[in-house]
């Protein structure tokens, strides 16, 4: 495709958008890729250009209650990252707009009804218009996808195999993060939350998803009902040559305690009780603002371990991927390098086609990517 950029990114003011912005200014020469910043305040969008240190972007302003703006956006660049959220309000129109102008677009969204609506509604067209879509390429899902991918490749491919993942953290969150998240819980008891549903295997296994103590790991481990299993699940069903067909997977949270345990499982349980109410809403709103979140010396003592223990027959395997603050310094460097691979492949016309998994956008290619960056991987 031949574009004013390889790479423009929409919501390059926000909290989570100004590190990804830096990272791209910092590489972006060395990549030798043309880029822009996208969003609706320009002065905002000027004023993060002159703070960036590197290759300077152009500015490009969008708006996501302005159709023909995002379509014009979508028509200058070869791919759009998406860091405007909450996707389950404002990220459907730019996927729209990236099929339409036959852009690529990846995002960071970790919303399942999300994923799952652009799943099934935009997977035949970006077949047909040759695009690339791939959402979760931040902490949501890359670690989990990788892991897993990684694991099962090391255990029998005709065997069924159960996928136990393990994440580890102390990172804070921001303020986009937790309103997505209120918002999130809210359409599921509104039962208006979009779900996919895979063919399963007969021979699948069953991870029970339950709290229990994880002996290997020393820790207390509770069941996530997060987006990346959905992910994981959709990578394996289309890989069978790298997973085999009988593939299960569950993740857990670890906590070092019992009092732990109850301290996280408590307010999740209080508030998925009372998100329905609006003012419990608004109250859980205020507490964290769109825009805030953890500062620079917070991230700096953040770390994360994401742990594949896979079992098949009398073979069991661990993996870990492992990084520092994964909301934000890492999500921001996931989300880069995801780009960069994005071009990479597509500059070699080896760039699959359709709305795909970060395993089966990338491969390879940004496994390497990342520990060139400074994730650990480890078999």
């Amino acid at each position: 495709m031949e574009r004013k950029y390889d790479i423009l990114l929409f919501g390059a003011s926000g909290f989570t958008g100004q590190l990804i912005a830096a990272y791209l200014a910092d590489r972006a020469a060395s990549e030798g890729i043309q880029w822009a910043i996208a969003g609706r305040n320009r002065q905002k969008l000027e004023q993060l250009k002159a703070s960036l240190v590197g290759q300077q972007p152009d500015v490009v302003v969008a708006d996501v209650d302005n159709p023909e703006s995002l379509e014009q956006m979508a028509a200058q660049t070869r791919v759009v990252m998406n860091a405007v959220g909450p996707f389950n309000w404002y990220g459907k129109g730019v996927v729209k707009a990236c099929v339409e102008q036959g852009a690529h677009y990846l995002d960071i969204t970790g919303e399942p009804s999300f994923v799952a609506d652009i799943f099934l509604t935009y997977g035949k067209a970006a077949e047909e218009k040759g695009i690339c879509i791939v959402n979760c390429c931040g902490f949501d899902s890359i670690p989990a996808d990788y892991v897993a991918w990684l694991t099962a490749k090391q255990l029998p491919l005709e065997e069924p195999k159960s996928l136990r993942g393990y994440i580890r953290t102390n990172a804070s969150f921001s303020g986009g993060t937790f309103t997505t998240a209120i918002h999130a819980l809210y359409m599921e008891t509104q039962q208006r939350s979009v779900k996919v549903k895979l063919p399963r295997h007969p021979s699948t296994p069953r991870v029970p998803l339950k709290i229990h103590y994880q002996k290997e790991l020393k820790a207390w481990a509770i069941p996530m009902p997060v987006v990346d299993p959905h992910i994981v699940k959709r990578s394996a069903y289309r890989l069978p040559n790298d997973y085999g067909e009988a593939v299960a997977y569950g993740q857990f949270f670890l906590r070092s305690s019992l009092w732990k345990v109850v301290k996280t499982v408590l307010p999740v349980l209080l508030t998925m009780l009372l998100v329905r109410f609006s003012f419990f809403r608004a109250w859980l709103f205020r507490q964290a603002p769109p825009g805030t979140g953890p500062d620079e010396a917070m991230r700096l003592r953040s770390r994360f371990e994401v742990v594949c223990i896979g079992e098949s027959g009398d073979k069991a395997v661990r993996t870990v991927i492992s990084g520092g603050d994964p909301g934000y310094n890492e999500t921001a460097k996931m989300f880069s390098e995801a780009a960069f691979t994005m071009v990479e492949r597509d500059n070699a016309s080896t760039l699959p086609f359709g709305v795909l998994t970060p395993v089966e956008a990338f491969g390879s290619v940004l496994k390497d990517r990342l520990q060139r960056a400074g994730i650990f991987f480890s078999i």
